[in-house]
């Protein structure tokens, strides 16, 4: 019996002992928001009246629910999340993410799915997927399959110095370095098109980085493109090609100069048609961007500026004329008032989709105010915008049929936002 109890309490203690290394954290989050919002515009210069858009007045809106969970192990950690989110249909996110550590070397990933096992309705029947007696007897087809696409990541290799990123990720920082407010007058560049924040228009692509630590301040960032999808994961095919390589290569650098920050990326790509048609063969696109953003802290009050640029064109001679520009600029500050900020924000942009197509200008107002009550996180924000197009297109009609004028164009917009997070 001696024996045994020993043999007892060696169990507990062992179970005692191992649990801490095998613990996980759980937590469950989530955001409740209510809102007023009042929204006037006016289509363009021949309008003779203003009108309120769809969404003047109050509404209320549930953020995402998520349900986390982790586990450290010495440098090795896991992390598991669940999202919840609806907006405008149900959709559904698992991520599985961690990192290990060999040596001076760490390893990261991540996985994530969406299931997307949405319910749907056949308009023959009017019977929830298809199902019931008048489905069968109408011949009706199941609902379609809507988780499409194959899964993509990446792999992070760091030794704290250098850092290398192989796979699909934003390898690139766009460098838009702007506050909002929240209200509707913040625009971005290419709206029609890639609607990329205001600086180098990047995205996530297929490719390699490899970033590298100056010093504490300062790094640079190489990055290597080759992939079937858009030039620096925005620039889409302008050539009409049907099949096509991507390649591209660009720098970022970031560093901190006194109270200065100042981050700058360059990035060019190109795609060429992959078919194997001689006459395919001479269609092509190429791509280049800048990005220039500066933020500097002088205590309470913190200026920022954002520049970008973004060129495409058709390299064949049949579409000599398909040349797209964006361009735009962002000038603010935030003013910290004890737990409160106040921000301010103007700025432009210029679009051009050929070189034959007049350059249409939107310029930019935002100003805004943001506070605690109690937990509660309540911010006001005031925007207005306004077009210029003199050939009153619109855009280009070369991204579908001929848009109506908006020179003249005009939006006041004001949020005022009371949310909680738990």
């Amino acid at each position: 019996m001696k024996q045994l109890s020993k043999i007892m309490l060696a169990a507990v203690a062992s179970v005692a002992l191992a649990a801490p290394a095998f613990a996980w954290d759980f937590s469950a989050s989530g955001t409740a928001s209510a809102s007023f919002n009042q929204t006037e515009s006016k289509a363009n210069n021949e309008a003779t009246t203003k009108a309120s858009t769809a969404g003047t007045g109050f509404s209320s809106a549930g953020g995402s629910l998520t349900l986390a969970s982790s586990h450290t192990d010495g440098p090795n950690t896991t992390s598991f999340t669940y999202v919840l989110d609806n907006d405008g249909n149900l959709d559904e996110t698992l991520t599985v993410s961690g990192s290990k550590k060999v040596g001076k070397w760490t390893a990261s990933g991540s996985v994530s799915y969406s299931p997307q096992n949405l319910g749907c309705s056949n308009a023959a029947t009017s019977t929830d997927n298809g199902s019931g007696a008048a489905a069968v007897a109408s011949g009706a087809v199941p609902c379609a399959d809507l988780r499409t696409g194959e899964d993509t990541t990446s792999v992070t290799l760091t030794d704290g110095t250098m850092t290398i990123v192989m796979g699909d990720a934003v390898h690139l920082s766009g460098q838009n370095v702007s506050a909002g407010t929240g209200a509707g007058g913040q625009d971005g560049m290419d709206a029609q098109g890639a609607d990329c924040s205001v600086g180098a228009c990047v995205d996530d692509f297929h490719g390699v980085s490899l970033g590298y630590s100056i010093s504490d301040t300062m790094s640079v960032t190489v990055a290597y493109q080759q992939d079937t999808g858009l030039a620096m994961g925005t620039g889409e095919p302008l050539d009409s090609e049907a099949s096509h390589i991507v390649t591209g290569f660009g720098l970022g650098f970031s560093g901190t100069f006194g109270p200065a920050t100042i981050g700058f990326t360059q990035a060019s790509a190109s795609s060429a048609d992959s078919s194997n048609s001689a006459t395919a063969g001479l269609l092509s696109s190429s791509w280049s961007t800048m990005g220039l953003g500066v933020a500097i802290d002088l205590g309470d009050i913190d200026p920022f500026i954002s520049y970008g640029s973004v060129t495409g064109s058709a390299g064949s001679a049949a579409n000599k004329t398909v040349e797209h520009t964006h361009s735009g600029n962002e000038v603010g500050l935030t003013y910290a008032l004890g737990d409160d900020t106040i921000t301010l924000l103007v700025g432009s942009m210029e679009d051009q989709y050929s070189t034959t197509d007049k350059p249409l200008t939107t310029s930019i107002m935002e100003v805004g105010y943001a506070t605690m009550v109690g937990p509660a996180s309540l911010s006001v924000g005031y925007g207005t915008s306004a077009k210029a197009d003199a050939d009153k297109t619109c855009g280009s009609t070369l991204l579908g049929a001929a848009r109506a004028s908006c020179d003249g164009y005009s939006l006041t917009d004001l949020d005022v936002a009371l949310s909680i997070s738990f």
